[in-house]
């Protein structure tokens, strides 16, 4: 029964990394488990990803947002959309339990909930490894998501040289045509930020070949609870662009969750970066992470030169047999 605690369960691992006898339990009610799964991401987060809110925005009329959890305080965040799951990158646990962690989920997910596929997000050696092991059945494809992190301690807003030519003459060109201003998102009407998703979505295709698109319609509904410097790009009255993210936690790092664009005017979406990159200097964050990219979207972030590029890898697992 979901949401009461598993049988004791023994994950023995021939890598040697992980032997656990915790009890183990799928959260499907997040609300009233906030705390437990707050608590968790307060021992044990590291990644980008590790945010309640996060997670909360995920729920829709298609998908049911979970917290898969050890009873020491460890778990995987994830997200369950009928006979298939799909995990949130990053593991909450200490990183040698990493792997030990990820057979719990899997074999819970597999053999208790009966799920018939469920995705995995993590650098590339955890699928060698989960491939090692016979009661799963791991495809040789995967998709590739690159991850642009930038040091913000070498950012200079005045971006001077001949480097910086084309993006300081994208945002003088739109500052010397039309008045622009980088204003928070609660002070938009919020039929003036659906308008910027609905164009965005409209723009990268059908909602089907978005991940997860409820997302931006949540975080919006909920006033963008749970992010930090939430902001658009207004141009000559007209809201153009939204940003926001948050701490990483247990660093001084953020992650820039949101960046969309309705791309009414040259330049917005350069533009809107560029003010944000400005605004998380002002705070004093060190590195900032642009998150989840494929190569077309790398090819625009790589415009504000990242220190370095980090890579997931998305795959399925399923039963052997």
């Amino acid at each position: 029964m979901r949401g009461k605690w598993n049988k004791k369960s023994k994950i023995d691992l021939k890598q040697g990394v992980f032997l656990c006898k915790l009890k183990m339990r799928l959260i499907t009610d997040i609300k009233e488990n906030k705390g437990l799964i707050e608590a968790s991401i307060k021992k044990y987060g590291h990644g980008a990803e590790h945010n309640y809110w996060n997670l909360r925005y995920l729920d829709g009329k298609k998908t049911k947002s979970a917290f898969f959890s050890y009873e020491d305080g460890s778990g995987i965040m994830c997200i369950m959309n009928g006979k298939s799951m799909e995990m949130l990158p990053g593991i909450l646990a200490p990183e040698k339990n990493n792997l030990g962690v990820l057979k719990g989920f899997l074999d819970y997910a597999l053999f208790k909930e009966s799920m018939e596929k469920v995705f995995v997000v993590l650098p590339a050696g955890y699928k060698e490894a989960i491939s090692r092991v016979k009661r799963y059945k791991v495809p040789k494809y995967q998709r590739t998501f690159y991850l642009p992190v930038y040091n913000l301690k070498k950012w200079d807003n005045s971006m001077p040289g001949k480097k910086w030519k084309k993006l300081r003459n994208l945002f003088n060109k739109l500052h010397s045509h039309h008045k622009v201003l980088f204003t928070p998102c609660r002070d938009i009407d919020r039929g003036d930020l659906r308008k910027i998703v609905g164009d965005w979505k409209k723009k990268r295709g059908s909602t089907e070949g978005l991940w997860q698109p409820q997302f931006y319609d949540n975080i919006i509904e909920n006033n963008f609870k749970g992010l930090e410097n939430a902001r658009s790009l207004v141009v000559d009255g007209i809201p153009c662009t939204i940003s926001g993210g948050w701490r990483i936690p247990h660093s001084n790092n953020y992650y820039s969750a949101l960046g969309l664009s309705n791309y009414k005017f040259e330049g917005v979406g350069e533009v809107s970066t560029i003010y944000e990159l400005n605004l998380l200097r002002r705070k004093e964050y060190s590195y900032v992470n642009f998150g989840q990219s494929d190569k077309p979207l790398l090819d625009f972030k790589k415009k504000f030169y990242p220190e370095k590029i980090e890579a997931e890898v998305l795959f399925s697992a399923s039963k052997s047999v």
